[in-house]
């Protein structure tokens, strides 16, 4: 019989065969391990409020006149016009600043025909003069003082201004970040009432940016903000820290 003799080969054969096992649960409970650690992580919320200051409006007045001729109805409607926009001026907007509409003309007696009764005055003619202008503060004044224009005989129809947020792009990261860093402090003092450690980021998600009026509620969905000077910008970040 020949005696065995385990050559080197053989020998790291027979040493990777017997500490596989061994090797294969080293991996298995590191893995399990480590799918634990991954599990625990706590969600939090980071919030940011801020009031800013609109830089653009638009204000748009439309008046209208009525009668049977519409030659004369063009012509006063023209001086009208004229009225508004020397009024608007005078309160500090540039002419470049105002535009007009075409006139839009309702024939009253085509439209209740049929009705059986007749408006006196069949024709109605009707102006929009619009304001886009960064001097916020005159067109937030603008509605208040209508009213002078109604005691110069110009029937008004309807006023509205709005009020934009241009610069709100240049302001977005640094919201976004004021957020991030909240949220941050956020987790931080859950982990010290749990007695851990804040690792890495797991996910993050911007969330919900909401611009209102200053004195909206966060649960008032209908309030855009439009017709405040002042905008109350909210920015609501949510993300998941890993627990250590």
């Amino acid at each position: 019989m020949i005696p065995f003799r385990p050559t080197p080969a053989a020998a790291v054969l027979g040493l990777c065969i017997a500490l596989g096992p061994a090797l294969a649960g080293f991996f298995v409970y590191k893995g399990i391990k480590e799918a634990k650690l991954g599990d625990r992580y706590v969600t939090v919320k980071g919030l940011v409020e801020r009031i800013e200051y609109s830089d653009r409006g638009t204000w748009e007045i439309s008046f209208k006149v009525s009668g049977n001729e519409l030659n004369s109805l063009y012509e006063k409607l023209a001086s009208d016009a004229g009225v508004v926009k020397n009024f608007v001026v005078k309160q500090g907007i540039a002419e470049n600043e105002i535009s007009l509409s075409s006139p839009r003309v309702t024939d009253l007696h085509s439209q209740n025909y049929g009705s059986g009764t007749l408006s006196p005055e069949r024709y109605l003619v009707e102006y929009t003069l619009s304001i886009n202008s960064q001097k916020v503060d005159i067109l937030d004044s603008l509605s208040g003082k209508a009213g002078e224009l109604l005691k110069q005989g110009i029937t008004i129809s309807t006023t509205n201004v709005r009020f934009y947020l241009d610069k709100f792009n240049d302001l977005r990261p640094a919201l976004v970040e004021a957020a991030t860093k909240n949220a941050l402090e956020v987790a931080k003092s859950f982990a010290r009432t749990t007695e851990s450690q804040i690792g890495g980021i797991r996910r993050a998600n911007q969330g919900v940016i909401q611009i209102s009026s200053p004195d909206a509620s966060p649960t008032d969905t209908y309030d855009n903000g439009l017709t405040s000077l002042k905008k109350k910008i909210r920015v609501v970040s949510t993300l998941d820290f890993y627990l250590n």
